[in-house]
């Protein structure tokens, strides 16, 4: 089932999202651990030996044209060992959204690890329970990785506004998790955070995706590449520059500093405008809202097309160039990327940037969503136990 209707806009979308080809499983990357390799990793956690230093979540990107959008699969306790949910991986959200209650309520004896803590809808508008319990993840070997004590929202009927149930799992962190209203529904004595947030012993989770080359593969008519990887780590891995979120916002987020457009350094974003830089590690090129008329009102080289998807915004431009992006936090730490434009395959090439007076994927918010291509850019890594974002060159 897709995840999100295409055709319908939520308040709660950052982008259009890409679903996977109905069915579809991943194939594991890793032969499962055999009897004796099992027995020696319960004897190592009977006497208290140190967990593994990383987790391979797996994930299946599928790409459309220049969008892309990547994927992972959740189980729950007591269900069936093939019995998976393909989930969006949305880094533009905050919380946990399982498409159909009515699953869990038919594990033998789920109450022994489920608990409802009430009733409220989710972000795009199913009435769900609010649950208490165990998420299994499934990783590159297709043995689950356990996340205890997970809440989230567990879809009881079809969304009023898509027509569908949703299937996101929310990789975004937010100080504090109370920013958004999404995180404390009404009523309920709960914050909900990520589910990756739950992970304990792992605090970092790095967005490890395939090569621009292998997520837009043309060989693949469907588009869809099982190469990428979410990995967890129990410590900050080497390299990474680490930037503090934004305190108090919804989304995700950082300060964007500069933007170059193929090569000239831009007015924008205006140094009194309190600016954000939504990181949304799926979707597309990066676009921007831009009030002030500092970019979108400006003729730049390679102009492009505007993508279907800014029907609802105001006065967009688009462009293929090259761009240079400075994201930096409140302490003054700042980190600078490049989207290199020919650099990138055919299939993936043709727009870089959409810049709006009005972007309503920004949710009126003054600023931009660095998109998915940045991911392919730089590597990503987020840091729940400290709300951080790191970047490292690739």
């Amino acid at each position: 089932m897709a995840p999100i209707s295409t055709n319908v806009l939520s308040r709660a979308t950052l982008h259009h999202a890409v679903p996977l080809p109905e069915g579809h499983r991943p194939r594991p990357r890793r032969a499962k651990p055999g009897p004796a390799r099992r027995f020696l990793t319960g004897i190592m956690r009977m006497v208290g030996a140190a967990p593994a230093a990383s987790v391979d979540i797996t994930l299946s990107t599928v790409s459309l044209d220049s969008s892309f959008d990547a994927y992972l699969y959740v189980s729950f306790v007591g269900t069936a060992p093939d019995t998976q949910v393909s989930l969006l991986l949305d880094s533009g959200n905050t919380v946990l959204v399982v498409p159909r209650w009515e699953d869990m309520v038919a594990i033998p004896n789920w109450q022994a690890n489920y608990t409802i803590l009430g009733q409220a809808p989710e972000p795009w508008g199913c009435p769900a329970n609010v649950v208490r319990g165990p998420i299994q993840v499934a990783t590159e070997t297709g043995e689950p990785f356990v996340i205890g004590g997970c809440v989230f929202y567990a879809c009881t009927a079809d969304s009023a506004q898509t027509g569908a149930r949703t299937s996101n799992f929310g990789a975004g962190c937010i100080q504090p998790w109370s920013a958004s209203g999404w995180n404390t529904p009404a009523n309920i004595p709960v914050t909900i955070e990520s589910p990756l947030s739950y992970a304990v012993g792992y605090s970092f989770a790095e967005f490890d995706y395939a090569t621009a080359d292998e997520v837009f593969n043309p060989s693949n008519p469907q588009g869809v590449s099982e190469e990428s990887t979410l990995r967890l780590y129990n410590a900050a891995p080497d390299g990474y520059q680490f930037l503090q979120l934004v305190s108090g916002c919804p989304w995700m987020a950082l300060r964007p500093k500069q933007l170059q457009i193929a090569g000239t350094v831009t007015g924008w974003p205006a140094a009194n405008m309190n600016a954000i830089a939504m990181i949304d590690t799926g979707g597309t090129s990066v676009y921007l809202s831009d009030p002030s008329g500092l970019v979108y009102q400006t003729v730049w080289p390679a102009p492009a097309g505007n993508p279907p998807w800014t029907s609802g915004s105001v006065n967009c431009v688009s462009t293929s160039s090259s761009l240079q992006i400075e994201l930096g936090d409140d302490q003054g730490a700042s980190f600078t990327y490049e989207i290199n434009e020919p650099a990138l395959p055919p299939s993936a090439q043709g727009l870089t940037l959409v810049m709006c007076q009005m972007n309503e994927f920004m949710r009126q918010q003054y600023g931009m969503n660095i998109g998915g291509l940045s991911v392919l850019a730089t590597q990503i890594i987020v840091d729940y136990s400290s709300a951080r974002a790191g970047f490292r060159p690739l």
